[in-house]
């Protein structure tokens, strides 16, 4: 496949992703918040939306076949807007002019710093070095996730989100290794299939947690948000993923825009006490103790 070619099929497979992964968060707040369903219904709720967000993945993994971290996570990112378009019409969540207004902003910073991406790579780190960094990083998310279960969506949702980070960052690590992906022996042998796995077992469930304590929107913001900037900036530290030259201000105020964004859904959310707006209801319902 050429690059020219390799390009169009990452941003498709990139776009295809983000569909599935708004789909897959509508489907596991649907089954976190219909606590008036019996658990087998909720539990294939649930599982369909795992299901889904597999598939999601496994797009993004072919993306980054073709394309920087941060670009591919930054199309990803789009699932947002499609999380509040569907949990308004799934969940009936309210849906404010503010909110389309901040996922607007949050898709247009996203959109920027996925346009500066750039088509070359640069140094990669050995790889000892990536790997000594990604478990680091998921030790460190380990603890800060044992706090977060004590706390509200929003730190939920970050260490979700750095989590899925992180395993994003492993898979593309894994990818640049030659033969690592050649066969299931090979991906078994290696290390960082392991990594892999484990940041996303410890992002799953934290975000089911956040999506019990708020309506989609908000989760789904932050998790994108930091699932763009945590490996975006490491793999151009460790993986080689580089800016377009020139384009250095254009994504950085795409981060500021998107920052922006994210920031006016949580702070909303805070002010209307975290709650979740429960299917076949018409008014917001405070949950004991809010979230952060």
């Amino acid at each position: 496949m050429t690059g020219e070619a390799g390009i169009v099929f990452g941003f498709a497979a990139a776009l295809l992703a983000a569909v599935f992964d708004g789909v897959a968060t509508v489907l596991q707040a649907t089954a976190a918040q219909h606590t008036g369903s019996s658990l087998p219904v909720r539990a294939a709720l649930y599982g369909a939306g795992l299901l889904v967000d597999v598939l999601g993945w496994g797009l993004a993994v072919f993306a980054l076949r073709f394309l920087p971290v941060f670009a591919v996570q930054s199309i990803v990112a789009g699932q947002t807007a499609i999380a509040v378009l569907l949990a308004h019409v799934v969940l009936r969540s309210a849906l404010h002019a503010v909110d389309l207004l901040s996922v607007a902003a949050a898709g247009i910073g996203l959109g920027l710093l996925a346009a500066g991406a750039a088509g070359t790579t640069g140094w990669t780190a050995p790889q000892p070095v990536v790997l000594a960094v990604l478990l680091v990083l998921f030790v460190v998310l380990l603890v800060a996730g044992l706090s977060a279960v004590r706390r509200g969506t929003v730190a939920r949702s970050v260490v979700a989100g750095c989590a899925y980070g992180g395993s994003v960052l492993a898979v593309r690590a894994l990818l640049l290794q030659p033969g690592a992906t050649s066969s299931i022996d090979a991906l078994l042998a290696h290390p960082l299939t392991y990594v892999t796995i484990g940041f996303a077992a410890l992002g799953i469930p934290l975000y089911a947690a956040a999506l019990r304590r708020s309506t989609p929107t908000v989760p789904s913001a932050i998790v994108t948000m930091t699932e763009v900037v945590l490996p975006g900036s490491l793999a151009m530290i460790l993986l080689g993923d580089r800016i377009r030259p020139g384009w250095w201000w254009v994504s950085g105020i795409g981060l500021i825009v998107a920052a922006l964004g994210v920031t006016a859904l949580v702070v909303r959310d805070a002010h209307a006490g975290g709650d979740t707006r429960q299917p076949g209801r018409h008014s917001r319902v405070p949950l004991p103790g809010g979230t952060a």
